[in-house]
């Protein structure tokens, strides 16, 4: 069997003191070229499963391979990857070009014009150009992280590894570096683990996205995955299904209290199981075949989130603001099939 570019087999790590592991029996394929995005709580273990890949932090048990080469028991400085961290960690006595090229300098690895060529390329890709000889402490918070990533990727990395670049940025900023990062994904190939808590940021960027509760890997899949087709409960509550509902399923249908439905593309299974319906299902509105009152009215600004009662079944739905109703008038509508699952 061929191995993905890289590949956590079996994972483990308990650090020393703690009763329960922090990461445990973790397994993870990335193909080259990929963001794959580590998304989760603090204290999940995402940095951990960072620090592992690079060396920093040994694991317990299980394999690291990166493009088929094994990695256990290989120094930091032995592996192909570089890492980026919160903060940009920039030297502030020397400027911008030193910074960047400061390790093929103290390694001796690279002529002085090859050093200078590979500098002025890192620049250009960063759109820091004519900054060169700018001190550190000149620097925005954007220009500093992408100071640091030019930095990473100076050496030529087959994997580069970034433990919440982003967090110390204001929002907007965010967003463009969020823009700027898959821009040089794309135009590098380099592939690409990111770690990260903002479901937003994790949504936009990754091409796969790793959920982590605990120590355990929960799902991991496409970006559209998490909205379409949860994989459990709690899946499905941290990705906004906020309408779980006990209902039975026969084959494809499934019953409950709001009617009955065919989801042709959930799995075929016999028995109780809990329906996950999305806020933006409602559809037919004003002429559907579900009867409801308005419980309550939430203005969110671009929508209305509305509570629902259906004959004792409660729905949260989010309509547009063309559809506005008080408190105590009754809805009708039905619901889209697609933004329904079984979980």
């Amino acid at each position: 069997m061929s191995l993905s570019f890289l590949e956590l087999e079996n994972l483990s790590k308990t650090y020393r003191g703690n009763a329960e592991p922090t990461v445990q029996g973790l397994d993870l394929r990335v193909a080259e070229g990929e963001i794959v995005v580590l998304l989760g709580a603090s204290g999940c273990g995402k940095t951990t499963i960072l620090k592992m890949v690079a060396g920093l932090e040994p694991h317990d048990d299980g394999h690291i391979h990166i493009d088929g080469e094994l990695m256990d028991g290989v120094r930091a400085e032995k592996r192909p990857i570089a890492m980026v961290f919160q903060k940009a960690l920039l030297f502030r006595n020397m400027t911008v070009a030193q910074n960047i090229n400061f390790a093929p300098r103290l390694n001796r690895s690279m002529s002085r014009s090859e050093l200078a060529a590979k500098t002025q390329e890192m620049l250009e890709l960063m759109q820091l150009e004519g900054m060169g000889n700018k001190r550190a402490t000149q620097l925005s918070g954007g220009q500093e992280q992408r100071v640091s990533l030019a930095r990473a990727l100076m050496t030529n990395p087959k994997l580069l590894l970034l433990d919440e670049p982003l967090s110390a940025l204001d929002a907007e900023l965010r967003v463009s570096m969020r823009s700027f990062l898959k821009k040089l994904n794309r135009e590098l190939g380099t592939t690409m683990l990111f770690v990260t808590h903002d479901q937003e940021e994790a949504i936009s960027l990754a091409d796969k996205v790793a959920l982590l509760f605990g120590p355990s890997l929960a799902q991991f899949g496409k970006p559209e995955d998490f909205y379409t087709r949860p994989a459990t409960e709690q899946v499905a509550r941290f990705f906004g299904w906020k309408n779980l509902i006990a209902a039975q399923q026969d084959k494809h249908g499934v019953r409950c209290g709001l009617g009955s439905f065919v989801l042709p593309d959930c799995a075929p299974y016999n028995g109780t199981v809990t329906l996950a319906i999305r806020p933006e299902a409602a559809i037919e509105v004003g002429s559907g075949s579900i009867l409801g009152t308005i419980a309550r009215a939430e203005f969110l600004g671009s929508h209305i989130l509305y509570t629902v009662d259906c004959n004792g079944v409660q729905l949260e739905l989010s309509l547009s603001k063309r559809h506005e109703y008080a408190p105590g008038s009754s809805l009708t509508f039905n619901l889209d099939p697609s933004l329904m699952w079984v979980v």
